[in-house]
């Protein structure tokens, strides 16, 4: 409870609880203290540990799933599954199966699990059942022991990491049985089409299905990894363009160029499972392997589990806010503070590129107002310069006319005077 309090309050009280650290003064150091060897201890800790992968398989029966298991790992997992006889009760089996791999020191837990009998009948109505109740009751034991009132220690994942799902090469999209199960199955694990046998295909066959496929993911809205998990996906781009991947397996060797290869051998030729130019096989490997194997497990855990954790938490009557107590908690709020600061740099740019275009519109139309004003001064002061030579032509013709009378007025004054005296 006081975890999950520290969550609901964040930010409103100074303390910042047992769960986050507060912010510390930066120092100098005045000799080495050995700082520089912790990233070493930290992987040689990492190392010993062991690392765990929990893969289930689905796809109809003949193609080629545990030969494909046992190409991927370079191993022989298991011998493969006879057919046998299933209950009505129960379509679908359900067998893990439990393998450590160990490479240059580091541990790999495996667990293979295999789904015999899906899609073999004719009604494959409950062929999903038995699979989503298994999936859910890995979720349902990891929750209990996060519930367990005893020391926690590293609690024991069988929850399912990935879903390789194989799809037949029928180069007609996908079976009405194959859009309900990846739609289903992609609601709680993450799905990673793959097209089986690529090997019946010509690479101009291989393309147009995988356009055909990735057209019916869409309109289905089908969720598959990676490509609906960008950001929980570090690197990997250039895996994207080959999903859905076009794989082949084979437990057969052939010595091609003096190198010692997995391929399958045809009248007409030899298939290496290898060669980038005959199926997607090392990209797959490599998405699985090399650069997803964690972010396989960190999306189970972030997403599918706490999307289970919280519908189960809901059905007993808990209120969401106390959800939101969760490993993902800062991630969420870091999302927000992210989105915020995003959302209020595109509102300030949009108000100063308003602001901006205000001020130019009011310096437009100021400047044709000016210029209104000067046409109108130099309107009115050609009306004056007129009005002016007006009145000095008016003024001239007034002093002519003074100076053409005053003669004729001397001259009378001049005669009265002279008769007076």
């Amino acid at each position: 409870m006081p975890l999950e309090f520290a969550h609901q309050h964040n930010g409103r009280f100074q303390d910042p609880g047992p769960w986050r650290h507060p912010v510390g003064r930066p120092l100098e150091l005045t000799a080495p203290l050995g700082l520089e060897t912790l990233p070493a201890q930290r992987f040689s800790k990492v190392k010993r540990a062991s690392f765990g992968l929990n893969l289930m398989v689905v796809g109809e029966s003949g193609l080629g799933k545990t030969t494909f298991m046992n190409t991927l790992f370079n191993t022989d997992l298991k011998e493969e599954i006879l057919p046998k006889k299933i209950h009505s009760t129960q379509t679908v089996s359900i067998q893990p199966a439990y393998y450590e791999l160990v490479e240059d020191g580091v541990l790999l837990n495996l667990c293979i699990v295999d789904t015999p009998g899906f899609g073999d009948e004719l009604n494959r109505e409950h062929n999903l059942t038995p699979i989503i109740q298994y999936i859910d009751q890995q979720f349902e034991e990891y929750m209990a022991a996060e519930r367990h009132p005893g020391v926690r220690k590293a609690i024991p994942d069988t929850r399912i990491h990935a879903i390789l799902y194989f799809i037949a090469p029928t180069g007609h999209g996908l079976k009405e049985l194959d859009v309900k199960a990846l739609k289903t199955l992609s609601q709680k694990v993450n799905v990673i089409p793959i097209i089986a046998k690529a090997d019946t295909m010509t690479a101009e066959e291989k393309l147009a299905f995988k356009k055909i496929l990735l057209t019916d993911l869409e309109a289905h809205q089908i969720k598959s990894f990676p490509t609906s998990y960008r950001d929980h996906v570090d690197g990997g781009e250039e895996l994207f363009k080959h999903i859905p991947f076009s794989v082949i397996g084979s437990d057969n060797f052939q010595v091609i160029g003096g190198r010692r290869v997995r391929a399958r051998s045809y009248r007409w030729g030899v298939v290496e499972v290898e060669n980038t130019e005959h199926s997607d096989f090392v990209y797959l490997r490599e998405l699985l392997l090399v650069t997803c194997l964690h972010d396989l497990v960190d999306s189970t855990h972030g997403v599918h589990y706490h999307e289970h954790r919280a519908k189960a938490l809901r059905s007993n009557g808990r209120p969401a806010s106390i959800l939101e107590c969760d490993d993902s908690y800062e991630a969420r709020i870091e999302g927000t503070r992210f989105q915020t600061r995003e959302e209020m740099n595109r509102r300030e740019e949009e108000i100063r590129q308003s602001f901006i275009e205000k001020v130019q519109e009011t310096e437009i139309a100021l400047r044709q107002r000016e210029e209104q004003l000067n046409a109108k001064k130099a309107e009115m002061i050609a009306e004056l310069e007129q009005y002016k030579a007006l009145i000095e032509a008016e003024q001239r013709e007034v002093d002519e006319l003074l100076a053409s009378s005053r003669p004729n007025t001397l001259s009378k004054n001049s005669s009265k005077l002279f008769r007076a005296k």
